[in-house]
């Protein structure tokens, strides 16, 4: 797939290099050229200095055989300006990147058509909404959903629940309709089998029925309190988006933040947040708002060191949930190392939301997880599909793949060996990155 990025900043360049890493033929386009050439030795793309809303540049790229037109500098206008241009050129697929609230609009909004859009999004919008469902499910690392919400993936920490430790999957309490689908050990991910054991430091990825998976989180969240009262430092777009999901969602909020501006438009836009103009770094100012009364705090500054000093002393005062925003992903681990509860990228999960919009044939979605160490595929089964009027013990599917649940009308499956697909059905494979493609060819067979 011919594929043009427009901006080639931390979005940019995460999802350039995910898509090569892919075998997408990949263009990188950035009016720096100090960044294009710093990053020329670390990609495998074609680069190009110039400005993405140029008409002749477009051209000469040429937008008739691009299928995906992205545009993620930091300049709304600009990136709606090139996405407009390159659907009038011929570009198949325009995504665009906005962060002013005026731009803002819902997909199905005629406005979009008329520009050639196709998909607007909102980066502290998506991290607002990421953080907001984790909250939600406080033993949850991540928590996604597939079949229009009747299937979800809820991933854990093995080791905040030590019951599990040491046993083989098959001997382990999990409710119908659930599964084991990823182990995510030591930078690896593993799909298990039955006689497989759960150790100290693994991720754990369950799927199921959504109320089935509700059940079993309600079960694990015995372990730690239902989080109600939230500590926000930082009240940028990210912040400020969080404390008004919060406030809506009645949890008792309050933000640290260090600029008065800032602050103000906060108080402004909300009811029954508490804003503190300060900084989150004062031991003084952590102890004075008494921060261990807190069930979780949220670190959203731009500074990632500063995150981590702040919610490790949080964790001094005995706050019970840490969450860190990162602007370089490669301190995900070493953050959770040090006993950071959730770690979460701001660019991966903008570029996770795009790479959903890759779609082939009969795929609905894809979602990828651990840094695209696991992908899982949501596809509709056609009369024509491999899968039809088989049972699954006699199907092979393609490398390390796990047929994860079934969707038919109401009902949500987790299906065994003697169970047989229907034309249809929607169902949910969890897999490795390296197969997804040989999955989806699979099935289109």
């Amino acid at each position: 797939m011919k594929i043009v990025i427009i901006g080639a900043g931390k979005v940019g360049y995460t999802l350039a290099q995910r898509l090569t890493e892919e075998d997408h033929d990949v263009i990188l386009v950035d009016e720096n050229s100090e960044r294009i050439d710093l990053i020329r030795s670390y990609l495998e793309a074609m680069l190009m200095v110039g400005n993405g809303a140029n008409p002749g540049l477009l051209m000469d790229i040429g937008m008739e055989d691009t299928e995906l037109f992205v545009a993620v500098t930091d300049r709304d206008e600009v990136n709606l300006l090139s996405c407009y241009i390159a659907k009038q050129l011929g570009a198949t697929q325009t995504i665009a990147r906005v962060r002013a609230k005026e731009y803002i609009l819902q997909n199905n909004n005629p406005a979009l058509a008329s520009l050639g859009l196709n998909l607007v999004i909102n980066t502290e919008m998506v991290t607002a909404n990421e953080v907001m469902q984790i909250i939600k499910m406080p033993n949850a690392l991540d928590v996604e959903n597939f079949a229009n919400g009747k299937v979800r993936l809820l991933e854990i920490k093995a080791r905040d629940n030590e019951d599990m430790l040491g046993k083989r999957i098959r001997d382990l309490e999990i409710p119908d309709k659930v599964l084991i689908g990823g182990i995510f050990r030591h930078g690896r991910m593993i799909i298990p089998n039955g006689d497989d054991t759960l150790q100290m430091l693994d991720n754990v990825f369950f799927l199921g029925e959504r109320k089935a998976i509700e059940g079993l989180e309600e079960e694990l969240a015995t372990t730690r309190t239902r989080i109600q009262n939230v500590l926000l430092v930082g009240a940028g777009l990210v912040g400020r988006n969080l404390a008004i999901l919060l406030e809506r969602a009645d949890y008792h909020v309050k933000v640290i933040e260090k600029d008065y501006e800032r602050c103000e438009l906060l108080s402004a836009e909300t009811d029954n947040v508490i804003v503190i103009n300060g900084d989150g770094t004062d031991v003084d100012l952590l102890r004075d708002e008494e921060v261990g009364d807190y069930d979780a705090i949220v670190c959203l500054t731009d500074d990632d060191k500063l995150n981590l000093l702040v919610a490790l002393m949080a964790r001094h005062f005995g706050v019970q949930r840490t969450l860190v925003r990162v602007g370089r992903p490669e301190y995900i681990d070493l953050m959770e190392q040090v006993g950071i509860d959730i770690v979460f990228s701001p660019r991966l999960l903008t570029s996770n939301e795009i790479l959903r919009q890759i779609r082939k044939g009969e795929v609905l979605s894809i979602s990828s997880f651990e840094d695209s160490k696991a992908v899982a595929l949501e596809l509709k089964v056609t009369e024509q599909n491999p899968l039809v009027h088989r049972p699954l013990a006699e199907i092979n599917l393609p490398g390390t793949t796990l047929l994860a649940a079934i969707v038919r009308g109401e009902e949500t499956i987790v299906p065994n060996g003697r169970t047989v697909c229907e034309p249809g059905d929607q169902i949910v494979l969890f897999t490795l990155p390296e197969y997804s493609d040989a999955v989806i060819s699979y099935m289109e067979a």
